[in-house]
C-alpha cells in the first residue's frame, strides 16, 4: 500500500506572526501527530506557491515550518509555483528560482540534483521518486514561461520537460503514476491554464493514474476525466474552511485499487 497527501499554496510570509505561517505550523504539527504511529507514512506533495514572493526570509521560514515533516520521517516532494519564483506571482526572477532550488530542494529535501548553491538550473525537473509500485513525477510549470517579462500567473511546462516526461512515462509503464505540478492543466479561469496544457494532458491521458495541482486556491476533484483515475486540485491548505477547519486529501493505492479521502480537523 502506498499513500500520499497533497498540500498546496502555503504562501509563507517573511513574518512568523502572519496567519499563513502560524496556520502552516498548526497544519504540519497535526499531520505529524496524526501519522505518528504509522510506520508507513504517506508521501507529502507540495504543489507550489510555498512562499508568497520567493524572498530569502520567506524561504528561510518555509524551511523552518516544513522541517518537522522531514524530521518525523515523511518523504516530502515539491514543485515550484509562480509565487516561488518572483514578486506577486506575476514575474519570473532567476534569483527566485535559485532560492527554490537552494532552500527547498537542497536544504529541506536534500535533493542531489541541485548543489549547495543551487546553481544547477537546467535538468532539475521533471523529478522522479519511486515508492513501492508508484512513481511520483514532479514538473516545473513556471520555468517554461521564464522569458516572458510578466506572465500574469499563467504557466508552461515547456518542450524540454514534455519530452523527458514522455520518456519517464514510457520507462515506468508498469507502475502507477502520480504527476504533480502547480498550474491548471485545463481551462478553469482565464490565465490559470498552462500555455501548453493541451500538450501536457495528451501525454498524461491514459498514462497517469493521478494528477495533482494547486494555484487557484479552490479545492476540486475529477474522477475518470481525461482517462485519468483522479485529477485533484488542492485549495490553500493553510486556510481554514467555512467550518473553521483545515482540510487536505489522502490518496491510497492498494493493489489495483485507489481511493481518495478528505481529512478535516480543527486546531486553535
Amino acid at each position: 500500500m502506498v499513500r500520499f497527501i497533497q498540500l498546496s499554496d502555503l504562501h509563507i510570509r517573511g513574518s512568523m506572526h502572519r496567519d499563513e505561517n502560524e496556520n502552516c505550523g498548526k497544519l504540519v504539527a497535526w499531520i505529524c501527530e496524526h501519522y505518528a504511529a504509522d510506520e508507513n507514512k504517506p508521501v507529502v506533495l507540495l504543489t507550489g506557491d510555498i512562499t508568497d514572493d520567493g524572498k530569502e526570509d520567506q524561504y528561510r521560514n518555509a524551511v523552518a515550518l516544513l522541517r518537522p515533516l522531514v524530521d518525523a520521517g515523511f518523504r516530502v516532494l515539491a514543485c515550484p509555483g509562480n509565487h516561488d519564483y518572483g514578486p506577486w506571482g506575476n514575474f519570473y526572477t532567476e534569483e527566485g528560482q535559485r532560492r527554490f532550488q537552494r532552500h527547498i530542494m537542497t536544504e529541506l529535501l536534500a535533493y542531489p540534483a541541485a548543489d549547495a548553491q543551487g546553481v544547477e538550473m537546467e535538468g532539475l525537473f521533471p523529478t522522479t521518486h519511486v515508492e513501492g509500485d508508484v512513481v511520483f513525477i514532479g514538473l516545473d510549470s513556471v520555468v517554461g514561461r521564464e522569458d516572458a517579462l510578466a506572465h500574469f500567473a499563467s504557466g508552461e511546462v515547456g518542450e524540454n520537460q514534455r519530452g523527458r516526461l514522455a520518456e519517464i512515462l514510457r520507462a515506468h509503464a508498469e507502475r502507477r503514476k502520480v504527476v504533480y505540478f502547480h498550474h491548471h492543466p485545463f481551462n478553469r479561469h482565464l490565465v490559470m491554464e498552462m500555455a501548453d496544457a493541451h500538450e501536457v494532458m495528451r501525454l498524461l491521458a491514459g498514462r497517469a493514474d493521478v494528477v495533482c495541482f494547486g494555484h487557484n486556491h479552490e479545492s476540486d476533484i475529477w474522477s475518470s476525466a481525461h482517462d485519468i483515475d483522479w485529477i485533484l486540485a488542492a485549495g490553500k491548505s493553510n486556510r481554514r474552511n467555512a467550518r473553521y477547519k483545515f482540510e487536505f486529501r489522502e490518496v491510497t493505492f492498494d493493489g489495483e485499487n485507489s481511493h481518495v479521502t478528505k481529512l478535516m480537523f480543527k486546531r486553535d
